[in-house]
């Protein structure tokens, strides 16, 4: 089932758009869709797909040994699944990691002499109807804590994100009177909300190793504090930066760039690694752009010409966006008309990447690839082409496709892709973001 929305969005006399609906559909799209749809199960259990989709991709990199593979599945059904919801109607609008309100991913990820990673990534809903935790803050911090337990993340700095994100006691209990204050206030406030992803490692040696990254939303601390969603990023960020001043310095760079694109590029969540300070964790904001031309991503990619344009972006960019057979005259300024125009997930996803002592962020962009591809087959053509273009590895990335969802496959299974620079600029590293289907 695919989502339908509307419009929350309403200017008023300032610099921004400030409608409270359109906040809350930023951290809950059951605030923004049409109607009382709600997708009917098609599983009685996660599991069963989690633990098959990524039993056939591990197997398929061949990147991981057979003692880690079973390491890998064990923690997926031990520690994951548990803290996820049963499979439920009435979740359905509340997932939105992915277009098709599935709660969980998995990608592949390629880079230049590396080999082919898997990752996946979750979303835990919070327990509704908690009298004493309305915005289910204290459910979602118990099931992330009880992850960065499992993989040995870095509990000070998941403490901090969720402190300066989730809200106090005092911002939380304002917020509640504020909401109940609404002449238009339907309902209750949307809950907080969050994603969790997990890279599993191909080690050589040694025991395997689970790195846990984990994404949470602005916007709910943005009405509490009557604060711009810049300011908050920026207390979030210092909170977490110890007094970096590359690191605070890139983030200008980000909030100049941001400022200057105004309403065209959006914040819409924050994410870290939970690692020790040893590993220069990162801190990345998340946005959102409706444009799709090659010329806006190139102003994205450069963040309007604040860094160098990377050299792989003219030959990328059709075999992302199904134009091969377009002229690169014509390609610079097309606005590509997309497969669901009023889904959430259009335009482009920019992604900003600040880590510790780099006074320069990292950009990378998502792509949603079923909205601008004509069939599934291709989508895979291309991205076999990109891999070879790119040296990324002699991969099949078909059998790749094939393994994990046989030969009923449509184009709505392929969520993402993203690209970002290594090596200066000079190479690229790709990863493809697969959903299987939840729901009917």
């Amino acid at each position: 089932m695919t989502e339908t929305y509307q419009s929350t969005i309403v200017p008023d006399g300032n610099r921004a758009t400030k409608d409270i609906s359109n906040l809350y559909s930023r951290v809950d799209h059951s605030f923004a869709i049409k109607g009382n749809f709600q997708g009917k199960p098609l599983v009685s259990s996660w599991d069963p797909t989690i633990q098959d989709t990524l039993a056939s991709l591990l197997r398929w990199t061949g990147s991981y040994s057979a003692d880690s593979q079973g390491h890998y599945l064990k923690f997926a059904r031990e520690v994951v699944v548990p803290r996820l919801n049963p499979p439920r109607a009435a979740d359905w609008p509340h997932y939105i990691g992915t277009h098709n309100h599935g709660p969980y991913e998995l990608s592949i990820a390629f880079a230049p002499h590396k080999k082919a990673k898997v990752r996946f990534s979750v979303q835990p809903l919070a327990e509704s109807h908690v009298v004493d935790d309305p915005l289910g803050q204290e459910d979602l911090r118990k099931k992330c804590k009880d992850f960065a337990s499992a993989c040995h993340a870095d509990r000070d700095r998941l403490d901090n994100f969720f402190d300066s994100i989730f809200l106090t006691e005092e911002e939380q209990a304002g917020l509640l009177e504020k909401h109940a204050g609404r002449s238009d206030a339907a309902g209750a406030l949307p809950h907080q909300n969050c994603f969790v992803a997990f890279d599993l490692e191909p080690v050589d040696s040694g025991s395997p190793a689970v790195n846990m990254k984990l994404y949470l939303f602005p916007q709910l601390k943005a009405l509490a504090t009557g604060k711009d969603l810049l300011d908050v990023t920026e207390f979030i960020l210092r909170r977490l930066a110890g007094g970096d001043k590359e690191l605070l310095a890139s983030w200008q760079m980000v909030r100049s760039f941001l400022t200057s694109d105004g309403k065209d590029n959006l914040i819409h969540f924050l994410a870290i690694d939970c690692l020790g300070p040893q590993m220069k964790p990162r801190f990345k904001v998340y946005t959102h752009t409706h444009v799709n031309s090659l010329a806006s991503a190139r102003r994205v990619i450069t963040m309007g010409g604040r860094v160098p344009s990377p050299k792989y972006l003219d030959i990328l960019w059709p075999l992302l966006m199904d134009m091969e057979d377009v002229s690169l005259t014509d390609r610079e300024g097309l606005q590509k008309p997309l497969r669901e125009p009023e889904s959430k997930y259009c335009g482009l996803n920019p992604t900003f990447e600040l880590g510790p002592g780099n006074a320069v962020p990292v950009v990378k962009m998502y792509v949603p690839i079923w909205q601008y591809a004509r069939d599934e087959p291709g989508i895979v053509r291309r991205y076999q082409r990109l891999l070879q273009t790119q040296g990324l590895g002699h991969y099949d990335i078909e059998a790749a496709v094939q393994c994990v969802f046989g030969d009923e496959r449509d184009t709505s299974l392929h969520n993402m892709a993203s690209i970002v620079s290594t090596g200066g600029g000079e190479n690229v590293a790709f990863t493809a973001y697969l959903g299987p289907k939840f729901w009917d």
